[in-house]
């Protein structure tokens, strides 16, 4: 599959996953629109990977415009976990839909990997860690 060049708004996509970019009070925040699957790539931990190479040690991955994960994209999810961690950085991962909360509360992820409701409680978190 081929990505199409970023947009004016900083947002590069695929087929089925968009992904904007934006800072906020030194976190960067990346909001996903569409699923993230096997298809998708790996864009989402490619994006993570740019951002730890450009110094971002905090980040947030907003997940309230995502309507599916598949298996790729929770190893995605924790492949993002793991390179920030060992970098001395954090994720967060901000607002999934009920229905990608209950796979995750399924796979027990929230056990490794950070989940809050809202983009406010998340900003809070990362001030206060």
């Amino acid at each position: 599959m081929v990505a199409r060049p970023p947009s004016s708004s900083g947002a590069r996509e695929l087929m089925n996953l968009r992904i904007h970019n934006r800072t906020h009070q030194g976190v960067l925040i990346l909001r996903l629109l569409g699923r993230v699957t096997m298809d998708s790539e790996d864009l989402l931990l490619d994006r993570t990977k740019k951002a730890a190479d450009g110094g971002v040690r905090r980040l947030l991955v907003d997940l309230s415009g995502v309507d599916y994960v598949d298996s790729h994209g929770l190893g995605q999810m924790v492949a993002c976990h793991t390179l920030l961690s060992s970098q001395g950085g954090e994720v967060r991962f901000v607002g999934p839909s009920p229905k990608v909360q209950r796979l995750l509360n399924m796979t027990g992820l929230p056990k490794i990997l950070r989940v809050d409701p809202t983009l406010a409680t998340s900003l809070n978190r990362l001030r206060h860690d």
